[in-house]
């Protein structure tokens, strides 16, 4: 066992002693995947719920093509054109970083640029359950589109020009090629489905017809990339508060934001920050979460039973943690958000300046050390060496660059037995949404749906590791030895033949699913099929590898990169899954989601949901505490206009 794995051992140990010792009756509380739908916007937690909407959840071909597509680019429910987004460390930017994601552009982001749109509407299309995608980049105009397969043939949907063309029927959507060897369907369309190209003028409708197929398109197999979900957990003592507005200016901000004179003016027009160059597109800018976490560090409270990611040799006293005996203790907190954390941007030249994406606040007596891990506890950040004031305050934003979703933080408390005490705790995350997958309200009777689990209907919580795979020293933590043929700098092969690396699930859980996904090299054309790239998977130590997947590249892959993601659902949790990468031709990138539950899990899922909006100029406010799935409804006898949604699990009551 190497030093980079070690906090694992001991883990069921230390939790067995606790549940004797302190825990006392406490059950666990924690509340999994809550949320709230609406009959006015698809389910967005993950491609499956989408699927599910009544609105198409009886179409086919090409009747639900158009309609998911119209979800798509709606001015409520679409996406709209703004800089790509990127995400990660990874050095290569074009391939590896742009965000062509599904679950994220839905519920995280919600704008992009055609580059994202083309990939992210195949990857749309495909969780719609349709034979083949594909996104097609159109090189002599410098766009791209999709296209779907059904009824036999191959039709395409442009999400960022907001368009689509018939064929000369009249009734079927055109394909690429049809379009290409037909220009006159651009200038004389047998028929026009709004929206049709809104923002081109007659003269740049001409411009297509005459440039689409000036360079022959290039079909791109699974450029769009998954294993994202929406998954998270409150605890006791959480909060999640979801704006359909911006909240002074947090948002993911991309240095190339500010490079660009026309989008930095777009930036910093109001509501500062990110927003769309075409305001006919859609109604909003981006909207804004809160995370805040404040659990009671007592005795007689099961807050911290609850809440905790790992801990050892601590007790709870009246006063707060502290040491099991003199010397030292730790105890780590996990910050797990399925939106990506962003700061209040300053300076749109110097991220220095930006603050207050995650702040850390605690009480304390004595020597209180505090460090951070961006890699799931493998190795950790020092932050504050040793606290010894009553109140310390940390702004961790600058840690959280990259685009993060998740960081542990750990104390680390010396000295003796209540003298050395963590007394309170307060974790306040800001996170960047979406509010075309927020739940809206509208004039009249409201339907709205208050959900738990995940996909699988399971209390698991995710963790997804994206190691950067241009790093060696970052992905040594994950190796379970070196692999024969890796090379970082050799970016468009990175690995070649076989790469081991282990996956652990946090202290107390068990995996009971995963996504296992990368990004990968391929042959094109008609060597297409020779692509042989595959992803194994063992369950704790067996010697058992079974095959997740391996590629099956179809002979129209004209780029040389493709992404997979597979999903897999284990026969028995287990604390540690083993995952194969094979280079044939190559591994540039790996996509790891571990879904884990805690097997003596007693899950509380009494949630109190607010819905905060204003009517006729007066704000109002609607709560209900939830304990299952339920179904229920908000009256609204004007237009309102939606303010927040609010999340809570309530921190406990002392046990008798």
């Amino acid at each position: 066992m190497n030093a980079s794995t070690s906090w694992f051992v001991g883990v069921a140990a230390m939790v067995a002693v606790a549940a004797g010792s302190w825990f006392g009756s406490a059950c666990w509380a924690a509340s999994y995947s809550p949320r709230v739908t609406s009959e006015h916007v698809p389910d967005c937690s993950s491609l499956e719920a989408f699927r599910n909407y009544p609105a198409w959840r009886d179409k086919t071909g090409q009747e639900l093509a158009i309609a998911a597509w119209k979800c798509f680019i709606g001015t409520e429910t679409g996406v709209a054109h703004f800089q790509p987004i990127r995400e990660g460390t990874d050095p290569v930017d074009w391939e590896y970083r742009i965000i062509r994601d599904p679950i994220k552009m839905l519920n995280v982001y919600g704008y992009g640029f055609c580059g994202a749109f083309g990939p992210t509407t195949a990857g749309l299309f495909e969780g719609l359950d349709f034979e083949k995608t594909r996104s097609v980049q159109l090189p002599a105009v410098n766009h791209n589109v999709t296209e779907v397969f059904y009824d036999g043939a191959w039709h395409y949907y442009d999400t960022d020009l907001r368009g689509v063309l018939f064929r000369r029927d009249g009734e079927t959507i055109a394909s690429i090629e049809d379009v290409v060897r037909e220009p006159d369907l651009w200038l004389n369309p047998p028929r026009k489905m709004e929206p049709f190209f809104p923002e081109d003028s007659p003269s740049g409708i001409k411009q297509y017809s005459e440039r689409y197929g000036a360079v022959p398109p290039e079909y791109c197999y699974h450029w769009f990339h998954g294993g994202s979900t929406m998954d998270f957990v409150l605890r006791k003592g959480e909060s999640l508060t979801r704006f359909w507005h911006p909240q002074g200016g947090r948002w993911s901000h991309q240095p190339q934001d500010a490079e660009t004179p026309f989008f930095r003016k777009l930036i910093e027009s109001e509501p500062y920050g990110a927003k769309t160059n075409h305001p006919r597109f859609t109604i909003w800018a981006h909207g804004n979460g809160l995370f805040e976490y404040a659990p009671t560090l007592r005795k007689g409270y099961g807050d911290f039973a609850d809440g905790a990611f790992d801990h050892s040799n601590v007790e709870l006293t009246d006063d707060g943690l502290t040491p099991t005996g003199d010397g030292k203790g730790e105890v780590v907190f996990e910050v797990l958000s399925p939106y990506v954390i962003v700061p209040q941007v300053g300076d749109l030249d110097d991220p220095g300046d930006d603050r207050e994406a995650s702040v850390v606040t605690f009480s304390s007596r004595g020597q209180v050390a505090v460090a951070i891990s961006l890699d799931f506890g493998r190795s950790y950040i020092p932050v504050v060496p040793a606290a010894m004031a009553d109140e310390t305050r940390i702004d961790l934003t600058p840690y959280l660059r990259g685009e993060r979703y998740q960081y542990l933080v750990k104390f680390t408390l010396r000295g003796k037995n209540k003298q050395t005490v963590l007394k309170s705790l307060q974790i306040r995350t800001w996170v960047q949404v979406a509010p075309i997958s927020l739940p809206r309200l509208k004039a009249g009777t409201n339907h709205l749906r208050f959900a738990l689990g995940d996909k699988h209907g399971m209390s698991t919580v995710p963790g997804m590791q994206i190691p950067n795979m241009g790093d060696p020293q970052e992905m040594s933590r994950y190796w379970q030895k070196t692999p024969a043929d890796y090379n970082p700098v050799r970016w468009t092969q990175r690995l070649v033949g076989p790469m081991d690396m282990v996956f652990r699930a946090p202290p107390g859980r068990k995996i009971k699913w995963a996504s296992l996904g990368g990004y990968f090299r391929s042959y094109q054309k008609a060597e297409a099929p020779k692509t042989r790239n595959e992803i194994w998977y063992a369950v704790g130590d067996s010697d058992e590898w079974k095959l997740a997947c391996r590629a099956n590249v179809p002979d129209w892959q004209e780029h040389w990169h493709y992404a997979y993601d597979q999903e897999v659902v284990l026969e028995k949790p287990a604390e540690k899954l083993r995952v194969r990468y094979v280079g044939q031709p190559g591994v540039n990138g790996v996509r790891v989601n571990l879904h884990s539950l805690r097997p003596d899990a007693k899950p509380d899922n009494r949630v109190v949901v607010t819905h905060g909006f204003k009517m006729d100029g007066k704000m109002q406010e609607r709560s209900f505490t939830f304990e299952k799935p339920t179904d229920y409804v908000i009256e609204c006898p004007s237009t309102p206009e939606d303010v927040f949604v609010k999340l809570a699990v309530s921190g406990d009551a002392p046990s008798p």
